[in-house]
């Protein structure tokens, strides 16, 4: 996969071009829509708050390189890695794309800051243990959903920014543990996150 991939598409030190030419190779046309609308916003949340833009955006570049896979070969994939594939992610593999992308930042892209692929790794669920950097990148990807339009709860979230990161991440964590979210289930990862943030879940 890594050698198929460097030899395909080496990188040229200029990320979001290199993001944008791997993901459109691969015809992922909504991720790469998305992506650098993450990005700025990864970037100005970072500045708002205290938290290294230049960090956020790389980190935001690469958050989803992993959807350049199918979702039917990320569990093979993963294990063929070494990476370990948890139950509930062999119900829904699409949650391992972040851990790929974590893979091809890190592989690919030559990112050695652990705090970025750390951010990279849990964009989608978070964890038990957050940095505002993994908050930064966490709200990102949420204020700017691949969902289509605006997020039904970007109004909201918002507001909630306004007190500060961490209680705009314990709202955004709150809402995820609705029924509105429609969870297909909910990761461990996302559990630990829950109870960091002293959220009652399903």
């Amino acid at each position: 996969m890594l050698p198929d991939l460097l030899s395909r598409f080496p990188p040229t030190g200029h990320l979001a071009r290199d993001v944008d030419t791997l993901l459109a190779a691969h015809g992922r046309e909504r991720i790469r829509e998305h992506v650098p609308r993450v990005a700025g916003e990864a970037r100005r949340l970072a500045t708002r708050f205290g938290v290294d833009p230049n960090r956020a955006e790389v980190a935001a570049l690469l958050h989803d390189v992993g959807g350049i896979f199918e979702r039917g070969e990320m569990v093979d994939l993963c294990l063929g890695l070494g990476l370990g594939v948890l139950p509930e992610e062999r119900q829904v593999p699409l949650l391992l794309h972040a851990r790929l992308s974590e893979v091809l930042a890190r592989e690919l892209y030559g990112v050695t800051d652990a705090g970025v692929l750390q951010a990279i790794r849990f964009h989608t669920t978070l964890h038990g243990a957050p940095t505002p950097l993994d908050e930064v990148v966490f709200l990102a990807d949420k204020l700017e959903w691949d969902g289509g339009g605006t997020p039904p709860y970007h109004a909201a979230l918002s507001r909630a920014l306004e007190g500060g990161l961490e209680a705009g991440t314990r709202w955004m964590l709150g809402w995820m543990a609705t029924p509105e979210a429609r969870l297909l289930l909910p990761h461990p990862d996302l559990k630990a996150a829950w109870a960091q943030y002293g959220i009652a879940h399903p």
